[in-house]
């Protein structure tokens, strides 16, 4: 992998793990750097939605609170 790739992931660390836990980019950036571009949209994709999951996750937490707290009323 060329090195200023390779530094530019690492300096974020959450890109660094997404490499680690999508592997197969390992093989796209060694054999042609230009998939950089391709990673980082993928990246942000996979981010964006990581947040909504957890957004989503957050209200269904909440409907349920107020779920039960109709119920104990």
């Amino acid at each position: 992998m060329d090195h200023t790739i390779l530094e530019k992931i690492k300096k974020n660390s959450k890109m660094y793990e997404y490499l680690h836990s999508h592997s197969y980019w390992y093989r796209y950036l060694n054999r042609h750097p230009r998939y950089f571009k391709e990673f980082e949209k993928e990246f942000k994709n996979f981010k964006r939605e990581e947040s909504l999951q957890k957004v989503n996750s957050t209200i269904e937490n909440i409907e349920l609170i107020r779920n039960i707290y109709k119920f104990v009323e």
